[in-house]
């Protein structure tokens, strides 16, 4: 929930360091796992004990609630949109219509309005519950296969639909290809042919043009099955196994060159250099594996990896969530020597990892240190922030007092546990928060700019406001004022003595 927060407010520097930079998969493939791994705990209890017409119509309720909250976040964050754009409290430069895209909305109201409500009208940013509230409607199906057929039943029937969804996306790309001059080749030409049949899964995403929307649900309903099956007992945890282990970080490893834009664009590596082109053309001639609409073969698999990983680390059955968390510091002349060394690094690559905020705060010092200090080629820029940002660390941690480490290994670490338990529990409510506050979020960044201060207070208001959230609905739907009130004391029982 976190993650999306950060990915949705425009312009956000934070977005530069989320997990989608550095891989396949991203913070939706955890959401819609965690989705489905939900909905086996929420609903696979009706279907077991009150039969399928009960658990469908469980379903059906979830769906419609669901459906509801996608068009009141629309409508709602469409009117602050346009609340922002009237009252001039936006920067001049910036068309707050266009965050999102919701022109199209104000001026073809009544194709829009129709088509939000068949949902044939869904713009970018509001894109995930329609996906969602589809792959929901597909449970029943899957219950129904598995009652009749079993386990088998169903695995042939996610693996097909997703399948059908990659030729269809295959087919819709094969046209882009084509129309721009270019040639498929004889396998992608059969591709295409095949993924003609199942066009019709590409839903449509404006009533009046070809876009498409943007999260196919027959494509990721492979991720939600997954998380849907664990959750009902369908397929048992892995091993816990070294090999493993060893093979999912090596997944995770092998994927960053190829996901992380700064390597493959040749930002941190000369672009000029035959690794990066080698791993730029890799990246290309692979690309309907990494599709993102139709969630090609390598996202599942990437994910999969990094739910593994995640797994292995909390332990059994999460033990080490509940444990303090082991934070090693050093000590005496050691934790000494290594925190000056690493201020003193910290000092030395500041002008280059901080050469933004030094320009805008102290434009004099920023003069001085391009006359008198080197300057480092722009491929090392990044790595230069990168050790900055360990460096600071390692500093701070080394100068930690005893008992504010142990708290944070221990009090703090629980406190953080709960908080993201209780955010992921509320899991509805908060994204719909997020939607309308990534749009103010991004209003704030507009005047306050992208400094290091700047970022941080944006985005940690964020998650202070997110967290709110979850602690406030989870308190109302607790209904307190059903539970009986405390008994009062009667004024003669509260008068002193005599």
């Amino acid at each position: 929930m976190l993650i999306i927060l950060f990915a949705h407010i425009p312009v956000n520097g934070w977005t530069m360091w989320i997990p989608a930079r550095f891989g396949f998969s991203d913070a939706t493939e955890i959401f819609v796992f965690c989705s489905g791994l939900a909905s086996a705990l929420a609903f696979g209890t009706t279907f077991a004990t009150r039969g399928w017409p009960l658990g469908a119509a469980r379903i059906v309720h979830r769906v419609w609630q669901v459906y509801w909250a996608h068009v009141g976040v629309f409508l709602v964050t469409a009117a602050l949109l346009v609340a922002i754009a009237r009252s001039g409290v936006g920067v001049d430069d910036v068309n707050y219509l266009h965050r999102p895209l919701i022109t199209p909305f104000l001026d073809r109201t009544g194709e829009a309005l129709l088509g939000l409500l068949t949902l044939s009208y869904v713009p970018g940013l509001f894109d995930i519950l329609p996906m969602y509230l589809v792959i929901l409607a597909m449970i029943p199906v899957v219950m129904l296969l598995r009652s009749f057929g079993g386990g088998a039943a169903v695995a042939a029937f996610v693996l097909v639909v997703w399948l059908a969804a990659n030729l269809a996306g295959w087919a819709r790309m094969a046209e882009e290809i084509v129309a721009a001059g270019g040639a498929l080749g004889p396998l992608g030409s059969l591709a295409a042919a095949a993924g003609e049949r199942f066009a019709w899964m590409n839903f449509p995403a404006t009533p009046w043009g070809s876009t498409i929307w943007y999260f196919n649900p027959f494509g990721w309903q492979i991720v939600f099955f997954a998380g849907f099956a664990f959750g009902m007992g369908w397929l048992a945890p892995p091993p816990r196994s070294a090999a493993l282990r060893c093979g999912a970080w090596t997944v995770l490893l092998l994927s960053v060159p190829l996901g992380w834009f700064r390597i493959h664009q040749g930002f941190w590596l000369p672009a000029d250099w035959a690794l990066t082109q080698a791993v730029a053309g890799l990246r290309d001639a692979i690309e309907p594996l990494w599709w993102k609409t139709w969630s090609g073969a390598l996202r599942v698999v990437h994910f999969l990896a990094l739910a593994y990983v995640a797994w292995s680390l909390v332990g059994e059955k999460g033990a080490r969530l509940s444990a303090p968390l082991p934070l090693p510091q050093p000590e005496g002349a050691t934790r000494l020597r290594l925190g000056l060394a690493a201020a003193a690094l910290a000092a030395a690559l500041a002008p280059y990892g901080l050469a933004a905020e030094i320009k805008s705060v102290a434009p004099a010092l920023d003069a001085w240190a391009l006359r008198n200090l080197p300057l480092a080629p722009p491929e090392l820029t990044g790595w230069m922030s990168l050790a900055l940002a360990v460096c600071v660390a390692t500093a701070l941690w080394c100068a930690a007092p005893a008992r504010a480490a142990a708290w944070l290994a221990h009090d703090g670490w629980f406190a953080l546990v709960s908080t993201l338990r209780r955010v992921g529990s509320q899991s509805l409510a908060v994204f719909m928060t997020s939607i309308p506050l990534s749009v103010l979020c991004g209003l704030a960044l507009d005047h306050l700019g992208q400094g290091l201060v700047a970022l941080a207070l944006v985005n940690l208001c964020g998650v202070a406001i997110l967290v709110a959230t979850a602690y406030l609905v989870a308190w109302v739907r607790d209904q307190p004022w059903r539970k009986p009130a405390p008994a009062r004391q009667s004024i003669a029982a509260r008068a002193p003595a005599e």
